[in-house]
């Protein structure tokens, strides 16, 4: 049995949910919450993926992937499905967890045919794997560069996440988040913990997550050599401050 994913025939917009805005061949426009499309070479910090066999964590909709991929790369796309867990935060007072969570679900599956539906009218040749990002097999082989594209704000365990794909990823590492800026220290390794038991917010986001912090993590699993882009993005017509950390691996061995 193949690791990677069976494509989907997927014919109804209806039956989609786009998390980026995407431009389709014979379509046009499909709005998303997120606009990368102005900034989108800086938001992947300006890598050369021609010739390079690329990972992109945590794919969504696959804009991403499918952009690199037009830039000349072989794309394996990784994400969860129906069958997985989000990670939502476990606030002991929130009497509606267990619904939240089969409403994640549903919008799991919603945002895979998006993926389909985008991978059929791009002609894609793009693999996809489902699975749990802090287990990723080793069957999917190594590759050149990885990209985690603003993803482990939403994660319980970033670290473990980055452990899992860096383990396998020769050369490059890209990772973009959104900036906050809620305390002085911006560049410093800062993680901080957002999910607030009083008003029982945010569902979903864990981590402000600090450029510093990830440039340290980095050089841990081995990729010591890194720089920091800033750009804007938009979400739902608003500006918002991101990062981009582009890492080169300087030591250890991929497995």
């Amino acid at each position: 049995m193949s690791i990677y994913a069976e494509p989907r025939i997927v014919n109804n917009l209806d039956d989609c949910l786009f998390y980026h805005t995407m431009y389709l061949p014979g379509l046009g426009k499909i709005e998303g919450s997120w606009d990368l499309n102005p900034n989108i070479k800086t938001y992947l910090g300006n890598v050369d993926f021609k010739n390079k066999r690329v990972f992109d964590v945590g794919c969504a909709s696959g804009m991403l992937s499918f952009y690199i991929e037009q830039q000349g790369a072989e794309v394996v796309s990784f994400d969860l499905d129906k069958n997985g867990d989000w990670d939502v935060i476990p606030y002991a007072k929130w009497t509606s967890i267990d619904q939240f969570s089969i409403e994640r679900k549903i919008l799991i599956d919603k945002l895979n045919n998006s993926y389909w539906f985008s991978h059929r009218y791009f002609g894609s040749k793009a693999k996809v794997v489902y699975g749990n990002v802090y287990a990723i097999p080793d069957i999917i082989g190594n590759f050149d560069i990885s990209v985690y594209g603003a993803i482990l704000l939403h994660l319980r365990d970033p670290f473990l996440a980055l452990q899992n794909g860096l383990r396998i990823t020769r050369n490059t590492i890209i990772i973009s988040d959104v900036f906050r800026l809620r305390s002085n220290n911006g560049h410093q390794p800062y993680l901080g913990f957002i999910p607030d038991p009083a008003t029982i917010e945010p569902k979903e986001t864990w981590w402000d997550i600090r450029p510093g912090w990830v440039q340290r993590a980095i050089g841990v699993l081995g990729f010591e050599d890194s720089e920091i882009y800033y750009h804007t993005q938009k979400y739902i017509e608003k500006e918002y401050e991101c990062f981009t950390v582009v890492g080169r691996r300087t030591h250890g061995i991929v497995r």
